[in-house]
């Protein structure tokens, strides 16, 4: 075995314990509660302008999650959440990270605060420069113009393979396509990006099963479906608009059922704000049922529930004979399964479905819902694939009220995906962009996120650039990226505040300060506006009209790749795109179907919806038709006092964002050290609540451990915990991915604890 891999041998606050209080928890998402925290972030940050007019026609998209605005009708005069407020917070807020900072913080202090801390220091005001090579140990001062020759420099310096562009879910379509536009002129198709952290595995498994990678509802199927299944999804935390399509949904006689280890407050009880029967504290149940399902159970969860489905013969028949292949072969194989190994796999008793296979019984549409909970499993795609035999079986596919919806994260993770990032874009998109813009277009796939990680750990990278993100705390394996991205011979940022990838430069690091979301952006043409696409498909333009931070030195994400473009390269195409927008969205439209018209029809209040064949029926895999799997159930069986470890979430984070050190809803205030568990496994394995231990996984490549976490008894699915990431991500080695796509395994992790001999309530 190699030696023990530990948080990070260099970066000793990654080893700290950091005294999380543990308390009430919060029963009820949102309400006053919600709207306090909200206001507690957005006002003293100038945010309350802003927030008035975001996710509203003219004002500005929030820069969160991707949830969809509401049909235009529908839209509240009040159309955001409490992490919405906090987004728009970090973006206006007066803080700074002056020059004096850097004068007087070395890249080893910086590696000895958290991100958090980091984070909390402000907007970045100026382009900075490290240089290892003349001897640098802090960041300095340097020139926009100077900033783009480093970079074109070592561009043109560096091979195509050995070169990364990073993409972050936040990066709007138009500043994402001409990122890929760079890379590619440069001769690359590494252009990973965040949804191979979070979503790949929906990608594989939906393009596999009805030809398209994206899910199929729009936001009226949410409202008026019979039944909605959310599958390990955190909603009140992590897309908090959702509740109150979710509480439309029950007002209009729908049912709801929570599939999850742990139940979530957010699918419990809502207490909507913009109410009067909220706003006083009367709160509305959401979940009629909740089905707690062990780590990686869900695939034989549904296994369970597809075989309970045919022997009731709830089948729809017509739609499977008409539109499906794989039939017979997926019910012969249901079948032959065993209901005791199922049972055993998923956590739940054989009662329990029974219970939900009544409710759909009675139930004329069906929406699947599923996040980041079913994604980050080795066997995701096969988990998902399953679900999807659900939906086919019972003909809940392509028709009003049904279909598939997976929750996307960043704000347009799905619209950078449309726009070409990716490390395997089809032909089709390959030969329009050669056609368009005139030069040889590369066609060897390139690399995914976790395929950038294991270069970075090879030190097989010259070249790492990134649009927005963080990189380093965002993926797996965080001792192997730190030195990694130390190894390279130029790494660039563009950010609008520092985080924990700025301190592991390259050789020459820049950190390039970029114009946010809520930032007027004045070209040569005048203001420009941009535009992202939602989970449903629905393409809008965000906007912004607030003149504010003036005082930074900043550059818009387009300005910075069309600078480095033109003196990389030389091409006429970049600086008439960096002038008006407008020639951007003109060349998406000429790329990309769907797109005809971009610039006329994005004036449109609410945007405009791109084409979706499998609503439609139309099913464009390789035999035309919906097809059904054979999924093996795979149980992962546990030894001795091993455990499966989930990494979530906290209530004040957004990714690897931390608003704060606060998880209201779980009862964790002050840190972020914790391991939920449930108060058998305490028992079984001599521990008690508030025990510190380190948490270890162990793997061919050695053994890892993530020091100092505190205990805290919790509802958990028995033989599984909970911890939060990026904390725990030094536990997952790079090259650990779901099979059949390249999205990082984060849950259902193999572990154990070893008890340091304290507790934290004696401390």
């Amino acid at each position: 075995m190699t030696p023990i891999a530990t948080v990070s041998r260099a970066n000793p606050v990654a080893n700290r314990f950091d005294n999380p209080r543990i308390g009430n928890r919060v029963t009820a998402a949102a309400g006053v509660g919600g709207v306090y925290h909200a206001m507690e972030k957005a006002i003293p940050n100038r945010a309350l302008v802003p927030l008035l007019k975001m996710n509203q026609h003219g004002g500005i998209d929030c820069p969160g999650c991707a949830w969809p605005e509401p049909a235009q009708g529908d839209i509240n005069f009040v159309e955001f959440c409490e992490n919405g407020a906090k987004a728009i917070a970090q973006e206006t807020t007066p803080k700074r990270v002056t020059r004096e900072f850097f004068a007087n913080t070395t890249v080893q202090q910086m590696r000895e605060m958290t991100d958090y801390e980091l984070d909390q220091l402000g907007r970045l005001t100026e382009p900075m420069l490290y240089d290892r090579s003349r001897g640098d140990e802090k960041y300095h001062p340097v020139s926009w113009d100077e900033a783009y020759d480093l970079i074109a420099e070592q561009l043109k310096a560096t091979d195509p393979d050995r070169a990364i562009f990073y993409t972050s879910g936040t990066a709007v379509n138009e500043s994402a396509f001409i990122f890929g536009v760079l890379g590619r002129r440069h001769g690359s198709n590494n252009l990973p990006d965040c949804a191979n952290l979070c979503h790949d595995s929906t990608g594989v498994a939906l393009a596999k099963t009805v030809g398209v990678g994206k899910g199929s509802i729009v936001m009226q199927d949410m409202y008026n479906t019979d039944l909605i299944i959310s599958v390990g999804q955190n909603p009140g935390t992590n897309h908090p608009r959702s509740l109150t399509a979710f509480k439309k949904q029950k007002e209009n006689g729908g049912k709801f059922i929570t599939i999850n280890p742990m139940p979530e407050t957010g699918l419990m009880k809502f207490k909507e704000p913009q109410s009067i029967k909220g706003a006083i504290g009367i709160a509305d149940k959401i979940s009629d049922e909740y089905v707690q399902v062990r780590l990686d159970g869900d695939r034989a969860l549904f296994q369970q529930i597809n075989r309970e489905v045919i022997r009731r013969d709830l089948l729809d028949r017509k739609f499977l004979d008409e539109f499906c292949s794989n039939v017979d072969e997926t019910i012969a194989h249901l079948n032959s399964l065993d209901d005791a190994a199922l049972e055993r796999g998923s956590g739940v008793s054989q009662r329990e479905v029974k219970k939900i296979v009544d409710y759909v019984e009675k139930a004329e549409t069906v929406v699947l819902a599923w996040t980041l909970g079913v994604t980050q499993h080795r066997n995701a795609v096969a988990t998902i694939q399953e679900m999807m035999n659900f939906l086919l079986l019972t003909g809940n596919y392509g028709k009003p009220g049904a279909g598939s919806a997976p929750f996307r994260g960043h704000s347009n993770v799905q619209g950078d995906r449309t726009m070409g990032i990716s490390e395997k874009m089809p032909e089709w998109f390959l030969a329009n962009l050669e056609k368009e813009f005139g030069f040889d277009v590369p066609r060897k796939h390139g690399v995914s996120s976790t395929g950038a990680g294991m270069q970075l750990r090879d030190k097989n990278v010259d070249f790492f650039m990134s649009l927005g993100g963080n990189y380093i705390r965002a993926m797996s394996d965080t001792t192997a990226l730190e030195d990694g991205m130390t190894a390279t011979k130029l790494s660039a940022h563009m950010l609008t505040k520092l985080n924990g990838t700025c301190a592991w430069p390259g050789e020459k690091s820049l950190i390039l300060p970029v114009r946010s979301r809520t930032d007027v952006d004045i070209q040569a043409s005048g203001p420009q506006k941009v535009s992202v696409e939602a989970s449903d498909s629905k393409v809008s333009a965000s906007f912004p009209k607030r003149r504010a931070n003036r005082d930074l030195d900043l550059h818009s994400e387009v300005q910075i790749i069309c600078n480095v473009g033109e003196r990389t390269f030389g091409d006429a195409f970049w600086k008439p795109m960096m002038d008006n927008y407008d020639v951007i969205r003109d060349h998406i439209a000429n790329v990309i179907p769907g797109f005809e018209n971009y610039n006329e029809r994005l004036k449109r209040p609410g945007g405009f919806m791109l084409p979706h064949a499998a609503r439609e029926r139309i099913f464009n895999t390789s035999d035309g038709k919906a097809q059904l799997t054979i999924n093996e159930t795979d149980t992962i069986e546990l030894e001795g006092d091993q455990l499966l470890l989930t990494t979530v979430r906290s209530h004040d984070q957004y990714n690897t964002i931390s608003y704060g050190l606060d998880d209201r809803y779980r009862g964790v205030r002050g840190g972020r050290r914790v391991i939920f568990i449930r108060k058998e496994d305490l028992i079984q394995r001599g521990l008690k609540d508030g025990d510190i231990v380190d948490v270890v996984s162990e793997y061919e490549s050695g053994r890892r451990v993530a020091p100092n976490f505190r205990l805290v008894e919790y509802n958990i699915a028995k033989d599984c915990v909970g911890g939060y990431f990026p904390e725990l991500n030094i536990l997952v080695p790079v090259e650990h991915m779901a099979k059949g796509s390249e999205t990082p395994v984060s849950k259902s992790l193999v572990v154990h604890l070893e008890p340091t001999g304290q507790n934290a309530n004696n401390l």
